[in-house]
């Protein structure tokens, strides 16, 4: 929540390693929350929603937080789900966390979540029903940077961004006490242009850590940029070679059961997956994946990479389902309940069950739920939402 998730921006970095070209459309794509730039409004709607749908949060098929922000207010109200949409709590959201900061969330597990503020870090142990102030790395003051493998072990990634300049001063964290402390892994600044395998040229954030030790950070500045690869838990990164044969940066990483890996690209003409059997320590050629055209905003649909194998894009009133790692593809209609009129983000599993965000005949997402892969879709009955 907060800074909009869906921005994308021209980043790069001048460090030797593989270049890749950037659109003019990404940076703040892949803060740790990962929620979405608001859909733009129906024009056949006179009255705007009082409460809107931001985004979900999914946990798994059965658990989910979604994230309600109040219109113009900008008050927002979190709600979360253990039984697949059914029923809905509140959370208590910290009154320090009111209409005039910026807010995030990354939900660790069923119990276990961080609320990241433009001031400060919040974290709950009980589901979101009390918070605790979470120390931040020494002089930082935003929580936006926080990004938890479980809640014991995080990193923290200085945020600030020095806009029209190659020099982009960074500092990496690392916690393995829930935040009670921090220790700095590197920093690269005009004394330090190098440490580590970062450079001080470009935009830093990180994509994802699949353990303790193994994670990918993305290095972005002006009009091209490179991905890095740690194995000791962000002391060192070196340059990831990746089998690519056009111009692209990379624009998420999703790690999934079983070990397998897809890192999703943009490209001037597209977008590509790259799929991955061992977590990401060698990946495969990149696949083309029909993602539209991003919406006013940046917004664009969220595919979902349910195995190695197995991805599913939203196509208006149909999906676009891929069985053989993205080589082939083919259109499923669907059901959508009745006023529904386009899928948009997805959410799917193994076993069938699934979540997604729509389009509706009115300023609001909905939210929808399926058990059957997205063949059949229900729509859920989400407090505060009309």
């Amino acid at each position: 929540m907060g800074e909009p998730t869906r921005l994308r921006a021209v980043l790069a970095i001048a460090v030797a390693c593989t270049v890749v070209v950037v659109s003019a459309v990404g940076y703040l794509r892949l803060w740790p929350m990962r929620f979405a730039t608001p859909r733009p409004a129906s024009s056949v709607v006179s009255q705007p929603a009082t409460v809107r749908l931001q985004d979900l949060e999914v946990i798994s098929g059965r658990s989910a937080w979604a994230w309600l922000v109040e219109v113009p207010l900008g008050a927002s109200i979190v709600l979360a789900s253990n039984d697949a949409g059914r029923t809905w709590r509140k959370v208590p959201v910290p009154t320090s966390a009111g209409a005039n900061q910026k807010l995030g969330l990354q939900v660790i597990d069923g119990t276990h979540a961080t609320l990241q503020l433009s001031r400060g870090l919040l974290a709950t142990s009980n589901g979101g029903r009390t918070w605790r102030e979470m120390a931040l790395p020494p002089g930082e003051r935003a929580g936006f940077g926080a990004q938890f493998l479980d809640p014991q072990q995080g990193w923290y990634i200085e945020r600030a961004v020095y806009p029209g300049q190659m020099e982009q001063p960074t500092s990496m964290w690392w916690t393995s006490n829930g935040g009670a402390s921090w220790s700095e892994l590197w920093r690269v600044d005009a004394q330090h242009p190098q440490v580590g395998g970062v450079s001080l040229q470009g935009i830093k954030y990180v994509l994802g850590f699949r353990d303790r030790a193994t994670g990918w950070l993305s290095v972005w500045m002006g009009s091209s940029g490179c991905l890095l690869a740690t194995s000791d838990g962000g002391r060192s990164w070196s340059p990831v070679d990746l089998p690519l044969g056009e111009p692209a940066v990379a624009a998420d990483l999703k790690l999934l059961p079983g070990g397998a890996a897809v890192l999703l690209m943009r490209t001037h003409s597209g977008w590509l997956a790259l799929p991955s059997r061992n977590g990401g320590r060698t990946w495969e050629e990149p696949q083309r994946v029909p993602i539209g055209p991003p919406l006013p905003g940046g917004a664009y649909d969220r595919p979902s990479f349910i195995d190695h194998d197995h991805w599913v894009v939203a196509a208006g009133s149909r999906l676009r389902v891929t069985s053989d790692a993205g080589r082939t593809w083919r259109d499923v209609d669907v059901s959508l309940p009745a006023g529904i009129t386009g899928l948009h983000d997805l959410w799917l599993m193994a076993g069938g069950r699934g979540w997604a965000t729509a389009s509706h005949g009115s300023s609001n997402l909905r939210a929808l739920y399926t058990s059957d892969g997205g063949v059949h879709w229900s729509q859920l009955h989400v407090p505060y939402l009309t």
